[in-house]
């Protein structure tokens, strides 16, 4: 199958210079890399840490209710600007 990408510059000739040493095309340079991205054991995966950023220093409830307001507002004012 064919498929059609757009890769970085500095990225592209990292892959043709992989390709040059290694002796083989571009596409099985890229074949390989997918593959072995592919089968990566989930698990093995780096985790981005969580922290626990303690109680809310406001209340979210009173938060999300200004916030809901503000973007019925800001739809209104578009509506009636015609945007």
């Amino acid at each position: 199958m064919r498929l059609t990408l757009s890769i970085p510059d500095d990225l592209y000739r990292e892959l043709r210079r992989r390709a040059r040493a290694e002796g083989v095309s571009s596409s099985r340079v890229v074949e390989e890399c997918l593959r072995a991205g592919l089968t990566v054991d989930e698990t093995k995966r780096p985790l981005v840490p969580a922290f626990d950023l303690g109680k809310p220093l406001v209340d979210l409830d009173q938060a999300l209710r200004l916030a809901a307001e503000t973007e019925d507002e800001e739809i209104l004012r578009k509506l009636e600007a015609g945007e």
